[in-house]
């Protein structure tokens, strides 16, 4: 709750910047509404192929989308002044921002490494509640996305800085990963994921 305080009271002294300055910037203001209009388009289309198990591959490239969508949005508050084309376009963005600053916390990856050429073990960071991280089995698809085959966030592991392929055939995958061991003893932990299905 008080972080929902503190952003709604940011977003209203950034609002009213423009009232303390008398200056206004016509030409700077289109270029960059329709840089933000591309990055909003940009950041949507991702999300919404996020939400359906496909990935933009790299592991900064939504990072990169979200950080843009931010500073131009933060940008387009402080330097124009308050119109009702404004103040309808900071309703309409401030639940995109709270969805982008949750997937900058929520889901980003911190591990990945290739199994084989079209398939890679991703590890990213868990829920509010999660108890963990979470283990992603990906495929690429179209060339510049992972989709995701097979996920598990029920094993309670933290700080994943390795994970090694032991066993790899037609119906199993043997896999250790390797964590910090605050929630597991068991360094490195052995998983065993059934093929089947699967990849």
């Amino acid at each position: 709750m008080t972080f929902v305080i503190i952003f709604i009271g940011l977003l209203i002294g950034l609002n009213c910047i423009p009232i303390l300055t008398k200056r206004t910037f016509p030409k700077v203001e289109k270029i960059l509404s329709r840089i933000l209009i591309a990055t909003t388009i940009l950041f949507l289309t991702v999300m919404i192929f996020n939400f359906n198990g496909y990935r933009l591959k790299g592991l900064y490239s939504i990072s990169i989308i979200n950080w843009t969508f931010i500073i131009l949005t933060i940008l387009l508050f402080a330097l124009f002044k308050n119109t009702k084309k404004k103040i309808l376009t900071v309703i309409l963005l401030v639940p995109l921002i709270m969805l982008c600053i949750l997937t900058l916390i929520v889901g980003q990856v911190v591990y990945e490494k290739k199994i084989d050429e079209n398939v890679k073990i991703a590890v990213t960071t868990g829920g509010f509640l999660a108890c963990g991280e979470t283990i992603n089995i990906t495929q690429t698809r179209f060339g510049i996305f992972d989709k995701k085959l097979f996920h598990v966030n029920n094993l309670c592991l933290i700080g994943i800085y390795k994970i090694e392929t032991t066993k790899l055939d037609d119906k199993h995958a043997e896999i250790l990963i390797y964590h910090s061991g605050k929630n597991d003893s068991e360094n490195p932990y052995k998983y065993e994921v059934e093929r089947k299905n699967v990849w």
